[in-house]
């Protein structure tokens, strides 16, 4: 191989790493690089202003990394960040980069069936989810309307999916409160903050807790004397 080849095969290689970098998230600084790849800082100039001008990168602050034009594209981080969240990544044994590239692979035909059992009512309001969920997010509080009860200023903590149902996990009047998705009704974001209290957010960790969700109302109100709602 000659001398010419060996330096194109380290250019590509080294692109080949940058844009890869890139599609991770990473900011990624000039002179750090340069020191990485053993090239002038020119030379990576070069590479983003020139070889590296089909993308749509932002420079800021001495770092170059991917325009907020490409916010759409996923990489494997992301899902890889969606699966913990959503404890999908406890169904496989291991869940990297080479499965993931299964998974996502349209071409070829699934060598996985995952049940779940659906939801025992699909919420028809679909409105309703994104609110809470704005709100879990921006911890803003909410006022919520369910069978026979108003709820005015209800922290919002998380949203529980467990057993084939939702259920909205929150703090209503210094109290834990949980509601069945399906039977909330009306679902308001208010422009009041709250802080959000340790205690409940290590009781949502709870293997035990998650497990009472089905009963919590029915033993709240047996506790509290309170007479059953009607059913929806």
């Amino acid at each position: 191989m000659s001398a010419e080849d060996r330096k194109y095969d380290r250019m590509a290689a080294r692109l080949a790493l940058i844009i890869s970098r890139l599609f991770m998230g990473e900011q990624l600084s000039v002179q750090a690089l340069s020191q990485e790849f053993m090239v002038s800082e020119r030379t990576l100039r070069r590479d983003f202003r020139e070889r590296l001008s089909c993308l749509a990168l932002d420079y800021r602050q001495g770092a170059w990394s991917l325009s907020s034009v490409n916010e759409g594209v996923r990489t494997d981080r992301d899902i890889l960040h969606f699966a913990r969240v959503t404890s999908t990544d406890q169904l496989f044994p291991v869940l990297d980069s080479k499965l993931i590239s299964v998974l996502t692979d349209k071409s070829i035909e699934s060598p996985f069936i995952v049940w779940h059992e659906p939801p025992e009512r699909k919420s028809t309001h679909p409105g309703s989810f994104w609110r809470i969920t704005q709100a879990i997010v921006n911890r803003v509080l909410l006022d919520i309307t369910t069978v026979g009860q108003h709820y005015r200023w209800f922290a919002p903590y998380r949203l529980v999916f467990f057993g084939s149902c939702w259920y909205l996990v929150g703090e209503h009047d210094h109290q834990i409160q949980v509601c069945v998705l399906s039977n909330i009704s009306n679902v308001s974001l208010t422009q009041q903050k709250f802080l959000r209290r340790r205690s409940i957010d290590e009781r949502l960790t709870d293997t035990d807790f998650i497990n009472s969700l089905p009963h919590f109302q029915y033993v709240r109100n047996v506790l509290t004397g309170t007479p059953p709602s009607p059913s929806a």
